[in-house]
């Protein structure tokens, strides 16, 4: 049977998404364990704390979208979308727990969600990601994801432990106008 990707549309699940989150960043502070200090800022400019109060608000309509993949009743992974501008969103919160990992699920909820935000009528959806998670960079780069300018006003010294990515999601004259690559 194979997962089943489905929006979040119901209190329980931004609450299974609040837990996917939680164990991601756990998960991400034991990748980080020599530079924890990188974690707790990013988070912390973030403000996960706050958006994990309101997950519905920042990942559900009109300002985002979230997809849980499930099978038998179990959640397997998730991943959000928030709008930037009318033209552009950013992905956010990939996380497929360990036990669940090289099943191909975020590869599958990475597409639902891009495709979710082609049909929403966005133009370039853009991330950024820690730079030692180099599995969840090389899927990336395989969907078509490329490395841009950085697009958040990040503290200066957590700039070189990230990497910001964008994809464009409309044909390539239209999205070519709001890439960063294309912007002066």
């Amino acid at each position: 049977m194979a997962d089943l990707i489905r929006t979040a549309s119901s209190v329980k699940d931004y609450d299974d998404f609040a837990r996917l989150v939680a164990e991601y960043v756990d998960w991400c502070r034991d990748r980080y364990k020599e530079d924890v200090w990188f974690i707790d800022n990013v988070f912390g400019h973030q403000s996960l704390a706050t958006e994990l109060t309101a997950l519905a608000t920042s990942y559900g309509p009109p300002n985002g979208k979230t997809l849980l993949a499930t099978r038998d009743g179990e959640i397997r992974g998730g991943v959000a979308y928030r709008k930037l501008d009318d033209h552009t969103c950013e992905m956010k919160r990939l996380f497929i727990p360990g036990r669940f990992q090289g099943q191909g699920v975020g590869r599958r909820l990475c597409d639902a969600l891009i495709q979710a935000a082609r049909d929403d009528g966005f133009a370039v959806m853009k991330l950024d990601t820690g730079g030692r998670l180099t599995e969840a960079i090389a899927m990336y780069r395989r969907i078509g994801f490329h490395e841009c300018a950085p697009y958040h006003a990040y503290p200066e010294a957590l700039l070189p432990y990230l990497v910001f990515m964008e994809l464009p999601l409309a044909d390539p004259a239209t999205a070519s106008a709001f890439t960063s690559r294309e912007k002066r």
